[in-house]
């Protein structure tokens, strides 16, 4: 390899560093997926899609949003504060489903008064990653259970 092709292959690793890494915080849901899952947890726990709201947003600030009037998040929040935005909806009473990695769903949730909806979903992302993902809802009286119906969907 000549001096010019390392000086570009160093150059590109140099930028590289700098470009913002994807993280499972960054794994926005594809609108087919979410609809799909939105319409399950709909019918499944007798939810008025009219309530529906989606404060994960890029930018967004779920703790300042207006859950008024018998709202009901169905969202993909970011995975990193799972354990936080359980506490945060528990504590307020306010009814949710979320989207919830099956890595950490039992540790992340299960102190936080949340239900854990077990699924074998393995999700593709907008960013490309493939998340094997579950439910967190406090919907239901079990504290775990499965849904094979929403696995199939």
């Amino acid at each position: 390899m000549g001096i010019r092709q390392q000086t570009i292959d160093d150059y590109g690793a140099f930028v590289e560093k700098f470009k913002p890494k994807k993280t499972t915080d960054d794994c926005y849901t594809p609108p087919e997926v979410y609809e799909t899952i939105k319409d399950w947890a709909c019918r499944e726990y007798g939810i008025d899609p009219s309530k529906v709201v989606r404060p994960f947003y890029p930018g967004g600030d779920y703790e300042s949003f207006d859950y008024s009037d018998g709202k009901v998040v169905v969202d993909n929040p970011p995975f990193s504060i799972l354990s936080k935005i359980c506490a945060f909806y528990r504590d307020r009473g306010i009814p949710f489903f979320l989207f919830a990695p099956n890595l950490t769903i039992f540790s992340s949730t299960s102190r936080n008064g949340a239900h854990m909806l077990v699924t074998d979903c393995a999700i593709e992302y907008a960013n490309g990653a493939i998340v094997n993902t579950s439910f967190v809802t406090s919907f239901g009286d079990d504290l775990i259970r499965t849904a094979p119906d929403l696995t199939k969907l």
